[in-house]
């Protein structure tokens, strides 16, 4: 097209085609198809194609636009050919932007090279093209082709112009229309490597914009310009009759709310452009749709559509691992992160399953940025690769590590908390030895540390409450103290534990002074605080999972947890009859949540215990547990403490209906995902409870 402009420019009379074909030595046909399009591109320079019968064609308009497209098409046939990436470059684009056979020798005279190196350069694509699913043929007689489905090659059209899209285009985007509208003409006028027409990016965006579509308002920009880009492309497609034969029957398109947006925007589509869309365009589209990287807002915690949720959990679990085991506990533990990233996963896994492609504007400063975390991601999702049998491209893994990277920020951001620390220094008399000790530790110490000096007889009840820690010449055994015992003039090692001491004490929020409205007093609320903690400890420490076979029956199963929570058989017995009475009260077997939830109150133990029985087959065999693969038994002891017992059994009971995380980890059998949503309940408690 740039040869055959220019030959028109240099002209001033008609030009037949046959001449130009001659002069440039392709066929009339190509000069015929090389100019169609190219109405709207010369309008932008006032210039017109007129064509006179036999005489031929001819360039018309003002002076300058002629110069302006002159100037602009030597800058555009200044792509130096002699580099192999960019020669080959052009290559993938002239054979995605045409489609109908050439013969080896029209690519030579193209790129300016021999017919052996034309082939070599078709040759080296090959690998681009596997992704999705296309091949070239080259047939003797015949010429070269691309072949492949009709959805593979418009995937692999939407591939190529995010590849050439500078990060620019995207990265810059503002919230308003105009500025979105810009960045989509950004993306596809890239030059030489231009396959749509811009008329249309700008009417698809106008219809889209007309229709006013809620869901479309969630999707990320990136996920805006992709859709407009999809749409694109099969308007042209159809326009055009280019369209490769697909199946007479389409496939089978889900009566949900993505379908009926997909068939509203075709609706809006056909009206706008006066087309007929064929129905399989339905499913296209509604691929893009279900694919698009959506904002999100950290309220949505839905199963993913035609996606197994417990499946997807474990692959999550399993991408933790994967990515750090030093971090796998706490991430776990991560709340907003696992949300963050089931919410991410649903759009990415239809991306994946599909090879849908995804721009991702940031990719070179993640890397670059990131690099640890980015190879760490890379790792989790290999195991995403595996679980879906494909390949994961280096753009989805760079959303996955702002996934990562955000939330390992919020674990640094946790632990940076930093209070003042109480320090102690004693000797026998806290005046001599203990104020030397003081000065040489002064100008060593953080400035968020407060010294003070005490003999031994000076560790009353309210020192020992206000000091975190002490530091001791003396041997000293104080019944809840934190004592380190050092030479007094010391030496650099012990420098080293003091400052460990203070780094962990500097991350630890001090319980604030407990005044209740009732006007209880602060020793009973310390007794409660202790009362609280000891009872969170218990369940926490004694927490255990056990494992019997499918086929036990519920007598054996509760046989099984009252022996491990008693030491005799005597209490044994005791417990099982408790469990077995309260059961017939009234059932706790709850197949339609998946889980039995057995509890009691007894006085045949001493501490609140919380267990998890499953079995070793898929469900229990039993009839009586309805098909059943989990049994949760909560057990508190008949004691003063009551109170106490009941709230914090309680908010475990209430958390397996309004903690879905807790809920799933039961379902998983995860033993250890279980202990660190249990974790994190009963911190949530604690601090709810002492209104920190």
């Amino acid at each position: 097209m740039q040869q055959i402009l220019q030959r028109l420019l240099s002209e001033e009379d008609f030009v037949s085609e046959q001449a130009l074909a001659d002069d440039l030595g392709i066929s009339k046909r190509t000069v015929q198809r090389e100019l169609d399009g190219t109405a709207g591109a010369l309008a932008s320079y006032g210039l017109q194609l007129q064509r006179k019968k036999k005489a031929g064609l001819k360039l018309i308009g003002p002076a300058d636009g002629k110069e302006k497209l002159t100037a602009n098409l030597q800058t555009a046939s200044a792509m130096d050919f002699t580099d192999k990436h960019n020669r080959r470059r052009y290559l993938l684009f002239e054979i995605l932007r045409d489609r109908t056979p050439k013969k080896l020798f029209y690519y030579s005279q193209l790129l300016g090279v021999s017919e052996a190196t034309a082939a070599s350069d078709l040759e080296s694509l090959t690998p681009w093209l596997q992704k999705n699913n296309l091949a070239v043929l080259k047939k003797q007689g015949y010429g070269v082709v691309l072949t492949g489905s009709e959805k593979d090659y418009r995937e692999a059209m939407r591939r190529f112009i995010s590849e050439t899209t500078s990060a620019e285009d995207v990265k810059e985007l503002h919230a308003d229309h105009e500025a979105l509208s810009q960045a989509v003409m950004n993306v596809t006028d890239k030059g030489i490597y231009k396959l749509l027409n811009s008329h249309t990016i700008q009417r698809v965006y106008a219809v889209l914009k007309e229709l006013h579509e809620e869901r479309i308002t969630h999707f990320t920009d990136a996920a805006k310009i992709g859709l407009v880009i999809h749409i694109a492309i099969a308007i042209e497609r159809v326009a055009s009759g280019q369209l490769q034969e697909e199946p007479s029957v389409p496939p089978s398109v889900p009566d949900d709310e993505d379908s009926a947006l997909a068939r509203r925007i075709l609706k809006g589509m056909e009206n706008e452009f006066h087309l007929s869309m064929p129905a399989i365009e339905v499913s296209y589209l509604l691929l893009h749709i279900k694919g698009a990287k959506i904002r999100y807002s950290g309220s949505s915690w839905q199963g993913p559509d035609g996606l197994d949720e417990s499946a997807l959990l474990g692959i999550i679990d399993a991408m933790i691992d994967a990515f750090d085991p030093q971090y796998a506990y706490d991430l776990r533990c991560d709340d907003e992160f696992i949300r963050g990233l089931f919410v991410h996963l649903q759009p990415t896994i239809v991306r994946l399953k599909h090879h849908l492609n995804i721009i991702n504007p940031l990719l070179d400063d993640i890397q670059q940025e990131y690099a640890s975390i980015f190879q760490k991601a890379r790792r989790a999702a290999d195991v995403l690769a595996r679980a879906l049998d494909t390949t994961v491209s280096e753009e989805e893994i760079g959303y996955l590590t702002i996934h990562f990277g955000a939330a390992l920020e919020r674990l640094k951001g946790k632990k940076a908390f930093t209070r003042k620390v109480v320090i102690g220094i004693v000797c026998a008399s806290g005046f001599g030895l203990a104020r030397l000790m003081m000065t040489r530790l002064q100008n060593k110490l953080p400035s968020h540390v407060e010294l003070h000096t005490y003999g031994k007889d000076d560790l009353t009840e309210s020192v020992l409450q206000e000091t975190d820690f002490f530091i001791s010449t003396l041997p000293l055994q104080i019944p809840g103290a934190d004592v380190l015992r050092t030479s007094p003039l010391i030496t650099g090692s012990e420098l080293q534990h003091i400052l460990g001491k203070i780094d962990t004490y500097s991350h630890i929020r001090k319980a604030p002074d407990l005044v209740t409205p009732s006007g209880e007093t602060f020793l009973s609320a310390l007794d409660r605080t202790h009362l609280l903690a000891r009872e969170m400890a218990g369940l926490l420490r004694h927490y255990q999972q056990f494992t019997v076979p499918a086929s036990s029956t519920f007598a054996q199963v509760v046989h099984t947890l009252a022996t491990a929570a008693t030491k005799d058989e005597e209490d044994t017995a005791h417990l099982f009859d408790a469990i077995i009475r309260r059961e017939r009260l009234n059932s706790q077997i709850f197949p339609d949540q998946g889980f039995a939830l057995l509890h009691c109150r007894t006085q045949t133990i001493r501490q609140s215990l919380f267990y998890t029985c499953v079995p070793d087959g898929p469900a229990f065999e039993d009839d009586y547990f309805k098909g059943i693969a989990t049994v949760l038994l909560l057990i508190m002891p008949e004691d003063e403490y009551r109170q106490v017992h009941t709230d914090v059994l309680g908010f475990i009971s209430s958390s397996l209906v309004n903690d879905d995380a807790f809920y799933q980890a039961i379902l998983g059998h995860d033993p250890e995902k279980i202990r660190c949503h249990l974790q994190r309940i009963l911190k949530t408690y604690f601090e709810s409870a002492l209104s920190l």
